[in-house]
C-alpha cells in the first residue's frame, strides 16, 4: 500500500536538501509519493535569503562568528519563536501546503518546520505524523531535539547515546539510521591504492583563499604527479589563473562546483575539504578516506570528530600538515588508507534512507 509523504527542507548548506532528495527517491523507488519542500525559500522572502547569505558569510569568511550564532540558536526557544513574526508567515504557508497536499507522514530534515507542525497540531490544522531526520552528528544542538515529533532519526549509534544523555527523550524515540545518500554514491569498483604516480585528489576550498593557495602550493610540490579536482566556488578564476601550468597540464581540473561528485568520488582516493554533513556521508557511501581542513564551529565538528572516531579521516591543521598526512597514509602501499577505506564500510552507513522509511512505516503504519 503506497502513502503521501511531504518532506520539508532547508538551503542552509547541502545537508538538509541532499538528505531530502535521497528520502525521496528512496520513496518513490517504493512507489510511495513524495514531494520535497522548502517552506522557507518559499515563504520567508527577503529575511530568508539575508540569512542565507549570513550563513554563507560566515563559512566563507568569519567561522567564528557562526560559532557564537550556532550556540545562541541553542539556546533559543524555537517553540516561541514559531508564534512570532516573520516566523508566522511561513506557517500559514504550510498550513496552506498541508491542506493542499494532505500527506501522511511529514518529514523534516530541520528542525524549525517539527515546532511549526506543533503549533499547527494543537491548533487542530493538522492530523498527520512527522519525524525528524537530524542531519549532523555528535554536536547535535538542543533544537532538534526538544519538539514533539513521535520519530527523532540520529546519523550514529554514539551520536544516539549522546542524546539520549544530554536531553533524555524516551529511548524509543530516537534511532540510529545513518544519514540518507543519494544511492549513486557506491563503493568504487577497481579504484587502485594510491601511490606518488596515480594519486587523484578531490580538493574543497572552503578555507580562507590564502591558506587554500598554500595548500594547492604544498600539494604540486610534494606529489607533482597528484591528479586535483579543485572545488573553489567563487575562488575558481583567481586558483584557474595562480596554478595554470597545472591546470594546462591537464592534470588539474579547476571548477567553482560540479554536478558529477558521486563520479569524482567513485575516481579519487581521498576528498580533503569540509567537513559537512552531505560530503562527509557521501564520502562513506563512496568509501572515500576525509582529510578534514575545515569544519565549521558547532555541528561541523560533530562530523569532523565522527570520522576520526571511526578511523575514516584525519584533521588536518595546515599545508604542512596535509602533505605530511599524506605521505603518511601513502606509506607501505597505502597500509593506512587500506584501513580507512575499511572503516568506512563497517561504520555501516550504507541504506540509511530505506532505514528511516523503514523505521517510519513500522511506528506509524503498523
Amino acid at each position: 500500500m503506497s502513502h503521501r509523504y511531504l518532506i520539508l527542507s532547508v538551503g542552509y548548506g547541502q545537508g538538509h536538501h541532499a538528505a531530502a532528495r535521497a528520502l525521496a527517491r528512496e520513496l518513490k523507488k517504493r512507489g510511495d509519493e513524495a514531494v520535497v519542500s522548502d517552506p522557507c525559500a518559499e515563504a520567508g522572502g527577503l529575511l530568508f535569503r539575508l540569512t542565507q547569505h549570513f550563513y554563507r558569510f560566515c563559512v566563507r569568511r568569519a567561522p567564528w562568528l557562526w560559532g557564537i550564532t550556532y550556540g545562541l540558536t541553542d539556546t533559543a526557544n524555537w517553540a516561541h519563536a514559531v508564534t512570532q513574526w516573520p516566523l508566522t508567515r511561513i506557517v500559514r504557508h504550510m498550513a496552506q501546503q498541508l491542506r493542499a497536499y494532505q500527506p501522511e507522514v511529514v518529514l523534516c530534515t530541520y528542525p524549525l518546520y517539527a515546532y511549526m507542525l506543533d503549533i499547527l497540531r494543537q491548533r487542530g490544522g493538522f492530523h498527520g505524523r512527522y519525524a525528524v531526520i537530524v542531519t549532523d552528528a555528535r554536536e547535535i544542538s538542543r533544537p532538534w531535539m526538544l519538539s514533539q515529533a513521535p520519530l527523532v532519526f540520529v546519523p550514529d549509534e554514539g551520536s544516539r547515546q549522546l542524546v539520549l544523555e544530554r536531553y533524555a527523550p524516551e529511548e524509543e524515540r530516537v534511532i540510529a539510521s545513518g544519514f540518507p545518500v543519494a544511492d549513486h554514491f557506491l563503493p568504487p569498483s577497481g579504484r587502485s591504492a594510491p601511490t606518488d604516480d596515480n594519486l587523484e585528489l578531490i580538493y574543497g576550498a572552503y578555507c580562507p583563499h590564502g591558506e587554500t593557495v598554500r595548500d594547492l602550493e604544498s600539494l604540486a610540490a610534494a606529489f607533482p604527479r597528484a591528479s586535483v579536482t579543485v572545488l573553489a566556488g567563487r575562488a575558481a578564476t583567481a586558483l584557474l589563473r595562480r596554478f595554470c601550468r597545472q591546470v594546462a597540464g591537464g592534470q588539474w581540473h579547476i571548477e567553482a562546483s560540479t554536478t558529477h561528485m558521486a563520479e569524482l568520488m567513485q575516481r579519487a582516493h581521498l576528498y580533503i575539504g569540509k567537513a559537512g554533513a552531505a560530503t562527509v556521508f557521501e564520502c562513506y557511501a563512496s568509501r572515500l578516506p576525509v582529510l578534514v581542513r575545515f569544519a565549521l564551529p558547532g555541528q561541523e565538528q560533530g562530523n569532523a570528530a565522527l570520522l576520526e572516531e571511526d578511523g575514516a579521516g584525519v584533521r588536518v591543521s595546515d599545508s604542512a600538515d596535509l602533505t605530511e598526512t599524506l605521505h603518511r597514509l601513502l606509506a607501505n602501499n597505502a597500509a593506512i588508507w587500506h584501513r580507512m577505506q575499511q572503516n568506512m564500510q563497517a561504520a555501516g552507513y550504507d541504506g540509511a534512507a530505506a532505514r528511516i522509511i523503514d523505521a517510519t512505516e513500522r511506528r506509524f503504519f503498523g
